[in-house]
């Protein structure tokens, strides 16, 4: 039985015209009285539209006409009508009805392939298992998944309503009057965006050491610089695209212009925001500078240097080498009071950077949880100094305990090699080892307690620092505009097909309808949830535990690899 798609909204007699291949898909109906003017109409249609032009290739081949249609009476007064259907060389059909899309509202359809976990014979090609495979009965072959509805049956549907407003309106290809006027000055500003983005990308990316260490690098703020120049330089490119409506595909034409208006909401969002914070800093900056100082000389300050003269004076009964305890306590009090006096020159200061980063907040507030990033930093650089050092004391002291290890088994590393060999030592290197444990055993202990101590207060302030990260991923890529649309709109962001049986009031026979199947969640929130993989791998407590145990430094993420790129490598995917 032939399968026939039907556009759910034409409730009309006349001529029929649309596609038979690969299926009979009916785009609409020409209310005329002759087949030959219908003919002659729809040539004249597709001869004059320049949308047209370009989608024919995706429809599989141009329309003609079908056959023709008539409604009864009463089958127009009933909720759906039944059309009854002349095509040629057509006995029993069924019908599928299907809903027509106006090309701007950018509702389409399209096709949800699912993944086989069989492999095919075409994915196997070059696999080492190809012989077995083409002998396997159960692989499933190509002819197994041949259906009346593809790619190609979809394009029809989406192509439908612009080929009926072509027959209606063939000559009108004109761009509205406002939209004429705004080019030139939109191509002015688009000129003014990608040359300031190439500008602030090169200064961003400046390599201060050739050629690893990047501006960028150094900086919060200056990497989220980078990110603006980078969503300028996306808008330069795809305001351009967004123009290209009649040529692009709808659904290349619908994710651009989805990813185009949620990065403009992102950013006028972040600026919002930004003013709204950067209006409270400005107004009350003193008492935040106030509040600043005093948190960083009681906890900062303050507090290590008696946390240092506590574990210097045997706390708790636990009895360290006092002459390396006096070392350690003596040097890392000696730079935190190095630092607490830079504090204090900056103290006067303190109210105006507040201040001006008030001022800066009006770029965004991504510029301020940078300026928060960096400020941390600054503030915690004592720390992070103290903890390098007493981490490669430690470390050393980790790989020295394990040479020993070695040399009480009879073993030797094997550099060139790559692994351990048994090796004779003699009664001297023996006797020297014995003396160097002796000595690792007893400093151990001492080291420990420091390294300890600092490593977390490094691991407090990475643990502050990711979740400013977090946030500011968050604001930079949330799917915002994506998310509104799914809610309001789900057309507009479909993820497959599915047919539902619906009766029809005052008929007792079904019919089949096409629906939607809205995109799922985990697809709009994808590149979030893989910023969020790349966080929560960073910042996995196993991980930052096992670098604790085993001397590894504690870093923050890497700037870049909580960003996504936005200009898409090519510009038709």
């Amino acid at each position: 039985m032939l399968t026939v798609f039907w556009p759910i909204d034409v409730k009309r007699s006349g001529f029929c015209y649309g596609w038979n291949a690969p299926s009979v898909c009916i785009a609409g109906v020409l209310e005329l009285s002759a087949e030959q003017e219908a003919k002659e109409a729809l040539k004249k249609a597709l001869h004059c539209s320049i949308q047209w032009r370009y989608i024919t290739e995706s429809c599989g081949s141009e329309p003609v006409i079908l056959g023709k249609c008539v409604f009864g009476v009463e089958s127009v007064r009933s909720k759906r009508p039944t059309p009854f259907l002349q095509l040629r060389n057509c006995g029993d059909y069924t019908l599928i009805y299907y809903c027509r899309h106006q090309s701007n509202t950018l509702r389409f359809h399209t096709l949800d392939i699912p993944k086989h976990n069989v492999p095919s014979r075409e994915t196997v090609a070059g696999s080492a298992y190809l012989n077995s495979v083409l002998h396997d009965f159960t692989a499933p072959k190509r002819d197994q998944f041949v259906t009346s509805i593809n790619d190609v049956v979809l394009n029809q549907f989406n192509s439908s309503k612009s080929l009926e407003q072509a027959l209606s309106q063939p000559l009108k290809t004109e761009e509205p009057k406002l939209l004429k006027s705004f080019i030139p000055v939109g191509s002015l500003l688009l000129r003014i965006f990608a040359r300031v983005s190439v500008a602030l990308s090169t200064i961003c990316n400046f390599s201060i050491v050739p050629p690893h260490l990047l501006l960028k690098d150094v900086s919060a703020t200056i990497q989220q610089i980078d990110v603006r120049a980078e969503q300028m330089d996306f808008f330069a490119a795809e305001a351009g695209s967004l123009r290209r409506r009649t040529s692009t595909p709808i659904h290349v034409y619908s994710g651009r212009y989805t990813n185009f208006f949620n990065a403009v909401w992102l950013i006028l969002n972040d600026i919002i925001m930004g003013v709204a914070l950067g209006s409270f800093i400005c107004e009350n900056h003193v008492a935040l500078a106030r509040l600043l100082v005093e948190t960083a000389e009681d906890f900062l300050v303050s507090w290590v240097q008696w946390t240092l003269q506590w574990l210097d004076s045997w706390p708790a009964g636990l009895k360290l080498n006092t002459e390396l305890s006096h070392f350690y306590s003596h040097t890392f009090i000696g730079l935190v009071t190095v630092w607490g006096g830079f504090l204090q020159k900056g103290v006067p200061y303190l109210p105006t950077v507040i201040y001006v980063i008030g001022v800066l907040s009006s770029g965004g507030m991504t510029i301020t949880i940078s300026l928060l990033l960096d400020v941390l930093a600054l503030l915690t650089a004592h720390i992070c100094i103290c903890y390098v050092l007493s981490r490669a004391v430690y470390q050393r002291m980790l790989k020295s305990a394990g040479s020993l290890w070695n040399l009480f088994r009879g073993k030797r590393y094997n550099v060139l090699r790559n692994r351990t060999d048994s090796w004779e030592y003699d009664i001297d290197q023996l006797l020297f080892g014995t003396i160097f444990f002796t000595l690792l055993a007893f400093l151990f202990p001492t080291v420990l307690v420091y390294y300890s101590l600092f490593a977390l207060l490094r691991l407090c302030v990475l643990v502050i620092q990711a979740s400013l990260e977090t946030l500011l991923a968050l604001m930079n890529h949330f799917p915002l505009f994506a998310l509104m649309l799914r809610v309001k709109d789900p057309w507009r962001l479909p993820g497959g097909i599915h047919f539902v049986l619906e009766e029809s009031p005052g008929s007792e026979t079904p019919y089949i309808v096409i629906k939607n199947q809205p995109v799922p969640l985990s697809t709009i929130f994808f590149q979030y949830i893989e910023l969020l993989s790349r966080l929560a791998k960073h910042y996995n407590p196993l991980r930052l535990l096992w670098c604790l145990l085993s001397g590894q430094h504690l870093a923050a993420i890497p700037p870049y690899s909580i960003r996504c790129n936005k200009i898409p490598e090519d510009s038709d995917s």
